[in-house]
């Protein structure tokens, strides 16, 4: 099967199954993890996950405002990403990497293609800055549905507090151990224009259902594992209860 932001090409035939486990892959990007079935036909519990997690970006982008922490991120960034007439601010390095150096020109290539996509020259600053506060970034890939083969032709950023990363996990109960054995995982994205958020505040988890690879999802990588793994940012500490 072969499978191109969300456009599937695979042989007719029944669902070949997998293998069988207790577990789940560990959430470590910031996913949420829902019961199978569907996002859309059931209510997702997501207090103190989703809306801490919003809660923590919007804190993060409060705190960017003020004077003494716009200044010391200002410094951060300008130390991050340094640019000048005669070098770009970032490059790709290949040395240890075993392939020819056909493969490599091609790598290069395609680098510099997706920072053109990006208008980095112009836009590093800005990038850089949102996922330092954020702690996270989404851009949507987009191609021309009617001629692949041109490739990715935008990517398009996606304000974090729109868009959510799913984890769709499907059980059973083993006959014989009583204990319940995940047997399928299915993840994608949730994207909402209005945003994204828990039952009873404002916004709504219900939303359209976008393919893994139509989306560039770079977190932070710092993970708070005292409660529920959330994404933080550099600029704050996990809201506390």
């Amino acid at each position: 099967m072969a499978e191109l932001f969300g456009f599937k090409i695979e042989r007719s035939s029944k669902d070949s199954g997998g293998e069988t486990t207790f577990s789940t892959p560990t959430p470590d990007d910031g996913t949420i993890d829902v019961a199978g079935g569907g996002f859309f036909g059931q209510i997702l519990d997501t207090d103190g996950r989703e809306r801490t997690d919003l809660d923590l970006i919007r804190r993060y982008r409060d705190i960017a405002q003020q004077a003494e922490c716009d200044t010391a991120i200002e410094d951060i960034i300008n130390e991050g990403i340094v640019a000048n007439e005669n070098d770009q601010a970032v490059e790709i390095t290949l040395d240890r990497l075993p392939y020819p150096e056909k493969i490599k020109r091609k790598i290069r290539a395609e680098f510099h293609e997706v920072l053109r996509l990006l208008s980095f020259e112009q836009k590093g600053h800005d990038i850089f800055r949102r996922w330092y506060v954020d702690g996270r970034v989404f851009y949507h890939k987009i191609i021309d549905s009617k001629n692949p083969r041109k490739g990715i032709t935008e990517l398009r950023y996606i304000d974090p507090t729109k868009i959510k990363k799913v984890r769709e996990v499907k059980k059973s109960v083993d006959k014989k151990t009583s204990i319940q054995m995940t047997e399928k995982i299915e993840e994608y994205y949730i994207y909402n224009e209005k945003g994204l958020g828990s039952a009873g505040t404002a916004g709504t988890n219900q939303g359209l259902k976008i393919a893994l690879d139509s989306i560039s999802y770079c977190p932070s990588g710092l993970i708070d594992g005292n409660k529920a793994v959330y994404n933080m940012s550099y600029t704050g500490a996990p809201a506390k209860k």
